[in-house]
């Protein structure tokens, strides 16, 4: 199976030389007058999995403004999930190769016991991009739980002060930065190496309960290849563009920032871009 574009991006960049030792991390100095936090999370976990250590409400509790990436209300979630589908009269039938959809319908009857006819109805119209991160959270086999969704409840009944880092529209921007055909490719390529994106997602999760991130960053699976222009589009383009707005947050009142755990990685992730500002950021230990 070919890499993910997480993997492979890993792979040669610079890993940080600084412990990575937690997915919840105190950000002082550079001013603060008070201490803010920053959590990376996964988009979704089983439920069996699903961890809600004490600390995450602890630091809420000294925060009063609280941030996630992208809005989660109705309206915003109705414009993704129309970016994550073909335009009218165009489907996976239609876009993939008839070789390649005889070999996906077979593969959804035969892992998931769904027909063609409700593939069709409920998933055929969906990007492929989008359908793979389907099939990994169906693959499951149990209710998912969703960490902004979590979060952002907490912090409402806290009352703090809630905000996104943007529109909804950037991140499905972001995403159309991926090639179609690319997509295609990508799509195909876990379909016939199903066995392992299972095997490598439930790794992950039980490296995120252990709070090992350098072995969440490794194991992340986005069902995407190696395109320069997605992961800058995704990945560096939207952590430089939130860096502003964090900083603002951050020097008005402390503020609790969740984001994707991907996003914290690298060179170009926020941990690294924070302390390229000056900023001290310390993991903090999670109790179960």
């Amino acid at each position: 199976m070919k890499k993910s574009i997480l993997a492979l991006f890993l792979s040669t960049s610079t890993f940080l030389t600084y412990a990575q030792n937690s997915i919840l991390w105190e950000i002082s100095g550079n001013g603060l007058e008070k201490p803010s936090y920053m959590l990376g999370t996964l988009k979704f976990i089983g439920e069996r999995e699903f961890i809600w250590p004490k600390e995450f409400k602890q630091c809420m509790d000294k925060c009063k403004i609280f941030a996630i990436e992208d809005q989660v209300d109705h309206k915003a979630q109705m414009e993704l999930n129309k970016e994550l589908h073909f335009p009218k009269g165009k489907s996976l039938a239609t876009e993939l190769p008839p070789e390649d959809y005889a070999t996906l319908v077979a593969f959804m009857e035969s892992e998931f016991h769904m027909s063609r006819a409700h593939f069709e109805k409920t998933l055929g119209k969906l990007i492929p991009l989008a359908l793979s991160i389907n099939l990994t959270r169906m693959s499951l086999g149990e209710k998912v739980r969703y960490y902004d969704i979590e979060l952002l409840l907490t912090a409402k009944k806290e009352k703090l002060k809630t905000y996104s880092l943007e529109p909804i529209k950037r991140e499905a921007q972001a995403i159309h930065e991926f090639p179609m055909e690319e997509q295609k490719q990508a799509l195909m390529e876990s379909v016939k190496n199903f066995h392992l994106q299972k095997s490598e997602y439930q790794q992950m999760e039980a490296a995120f309960d252990a709070n090992d991130i350098d072995k969440v960053f490794a194991l992340t699976l986005h069902p995407t290849e190696d395109h320069p222009d997605f992961v800058k589009s995704f990945y560096t383009d939207r952590n430089l563009e939130w860096m502003p707005k964090i900083e603002k947050m951050i020097h008005d009142k402390p503020a609790f920032i969740a984001v994707g755990i991907t996003h914290l990685e690298g060179e170009q992730g926020l941990l690294q871009l924070m302390r390229n500002k000056g900023y001290l950021l310390k993991p903090i230990p999670l109790t179960k």
